[in-house]
């Protein structure tokens, strides 16, 4: 058995509104098919006057396409305004596909140049 790492850029340089979330329809799907390891790697830039973070979301689906109503992982962001903070975690590999969203929590001011990438280590 061999594995093999893949990185996938899922969303790049992206802005989020205030109080708002990247798209479903922004991100690359991943396939999960033969993935026994998920690691997901986010950047974000926050606002000076920020006074709330970032959320991420793992959405999971048994078909393409089909996502989950619920997020299946959520991740909070480290948080300090006028910064730029990148943080990487492992998730489930579970899924057959997956997509990643941000929730920007600040209700008054954007989030800006968030990027977020996925490593799989896949049986090949």
């Amino acid at each position: 058995m061999a594995l093999k790492k893949t990185v996938t850029t899922i969303l790049s340089d992206k802005p989020i509104a205030a109080d708002g979330e990247t798209l479903l329809v922004d991100c690359t799907e991943l396939d999960l098919d033969a993935a026994v390891q998920v690691e997901i790697e986010v950047a974000i830039t926050y606002g000076a006057t920020a006074t709330a973070g970032a959320t991420v979301r793992v959405w999971g689906a048994a078909a393409t396409g089909t996502y989950t109503t619920d997020p299946i992982d959520e991740f909070p962001l480290p948080f300090t305004a006028a910064t730029s903070e990148k943080i990487s975690f492992q998730t489930r590999a579970s899924p057959r596909y997956m997509k990643v969203s941000v929730l920007n929590e600040d209700d008054a001011v954007a989030a800006s140049a968030v990027t977020v990438t996925a490593t799989v280590q896949a049986v090949v």
